[in-house]
């Protein structure tokens, strides 16, 4: 592969399409060329080695100028188009010397064309979701996105489907690492949809330009869902969709095959300090009736650690999900002291979540910091909401502790409901299928989840007393 991204831009035929929005569409020539001639503009501005942040829409600008920054010698970071002043203060803390470019800004500083690229500095930063904590600044090197664009590429055969449909969040490492940059890499063609407010218009798009290839987070995939059952929508030129971000709710695959009926469903688990995948599973493989996240992308390797002594344990014993490979992040940007926390002394990445092995197969229960105790027993949220989602009334749920005078903790559910259900039908059909502990004491309809802007849950949000998300306890 190549030593740096923009290499992918200079093998690409330069007649061929690189990028639609929905304003204008640009060739890979005319994409370096413009993108050479912005990064002019900004080595006179900002000089060369400085992380520049700029607001990651889905637009041909955003990415223009995100090669314009490689361009100029300097790092790009992106950041959410929406962030508060005070977030990208955050932010920009650990970035140092550090300035905030937007589209605009770029293209009001054009100049002749130039090319500082430099293989030695990191291909991005992106930052971590957030969702139990600070967002960390993850540096992802040239090497760690190389491999990680090449396996990817590799498993889901972009290759012979060199075309996407973007419709998540850029600043993200989903949609930038395993959709943009995969296209790169094989001088694909990418569509970047403002949004899926309009499922039809995007499913006309789709099939217009026959996109072969889909990515999204399982709320992405109810949302199209829940459009089907009103107006059929198919988008038969897609051949690869995928799912990661979350546990995905397999029950829905039989709507979702007939939105996409020519296509190969992957499932995925990954984390951006892998940039981002770990592991994968394909609808046809003979585990794939089972909760698992299939095996490791090509070169990874994957262990499971005692919580205590980080010691490696044999299959079907439950620990922490570690991993080790070449699309592995070496640190995080100026923070020394989160870097040595999330590395082993022999170099294994500790994830945020709980799993096990078994034949090569990974199995993730959930995130250690969602685990909690019940009269003794820890309990995991991902197994209770993998059970709940199975059934009929439920349409999407999530699960959280609540406090117990007796027992500590017990589990509480959310549940968006297909239609009217009492609680006593939801504890019967939970009782027969898991411990007492798992199952919860109470249960709260829900009109909506509070979710990070990659579709991610943000459970220590989820509250009884937020008259916003639970309309009534169910009784």
């Amino acid at each position: 592969m190549p030593g740096h991204f923009l290499d992918w831009l200079d093998a690409a035929d330069p007649s061929r399409i690189a990028l639609v929005d929905d304003e204008r569409a640009v060739t890979y020539g005319q994409l370096r060329d413009e993108a050479q001639v912005v990064a002019s503009g900004l080595t006179r501005r900002f000089g060369t080695g400085r992380f520049l942040l700029l607001p990651a829409e889905r637009t041909v600008g955003f990415v223009r100028l995100l090669c314009a920054i490689a361009y100029s010698g300097n790092v790009a970071v992106p950041i959410d188009p929406l962030a508060p002043e005070a977030l990208i203060s955050q932010l920009a803390e650990p970035c140092g010397d550090w300035a905030l470019v937007t589209v605009d800004e770029a293209e009001a500083h054009r100049g002749p064309g130039l090319d500082r690229r430099d293989a030695a500095l990191p291909a991005l930063v992106l930052f971590t979701s957030g969702t139990s904590g600070v967002p960390k600044g993850v540096v992802v090197s040239q090497s760690n996105l190389a491999h990680s664009v090449q396996a990817i590429g590799a498993y889901l055969n972009y290759q012979d489907y060199p075309s996407a449909a973007i419709v998540l969040p850029l600043h993200y490492s989903y949609a930038l690492l395993s959709q943009l940059f995969c296209m790169f890499a094989v001088g694909g063609r990418s569509r970047l949809f403002a949004s899926l407010r309009n499922p039809l218009k995007f499913a006309r798009a789709v099939n217009e330009l026959e996109l072969q290839t889909f990515c999204g987070v399982p709320t992405t995939y109810q949302a199209l869902c829940t459009m089907r059952r009103l107006t059929p929508i198919s988008m038969p030129a897609v051949r690869v969709i995928c799912s990661a971000g979350a546990a995905m709710d397999r029950g829905l695959l039989p709507e979702i095959r007939q939105i996409f009926p020519s296509a190969v469903f992957f499932d995925n688990y990954g984390m951006t300090e892998a940039t981002p995948r770990v592991s994968f599973i394909r609808d046809d493989d003979p585990k794939f009736g089972e909760p698992t996240c299939g095996r490791p992308i090509a070169g990874l390797e994957i262990r499971v650690l005692d919580e205590v002594t980080l010691a490696t344990l044999p299959d079907g014993e439950q620990g922490i999900i570690a991993v080790r490979g070449p699309n592995v992040f070496a640190g995080y940007l100026n923070d020394p002291k989160a870097t040595a926390a999330a590395f082993t002394s022999d170099g294994l990445l500790l994830s945020a979540d709980l799993g096990y092995l078994k034949c090569g197969y990974l199995y993730v229960v959930g995130r250690r910091d969602d685990v909690f105790n019940v009269g003794g027993e820890k309990v995991a949220p991902l197994e209770i909401e993998r059970v709940l989602a199975t059934h009929a009334n439920v349409e999407a749920c999530a699960i959280s502790g609540l406090e117990d005078a007796q027992r500590g903790m017990v589990a509480a559910a959310y549940i968006k409901l297909r239609q009217p259900t009492l609680r006593r039908v939801l504890v019967e059909f939970l009782s027969s299928r898991l411990p007492a502990a798992k199952v919860p004491s109470r249960y709260f309809e829900v009109t909506e989840f509070p979710m990070t802007a990659n579709g991610k849950l943000q459970r220590s949000r989820l509250s009884p007393n937020d008259s916003s998300l639970a309309v009534r306890e169910i009784t």
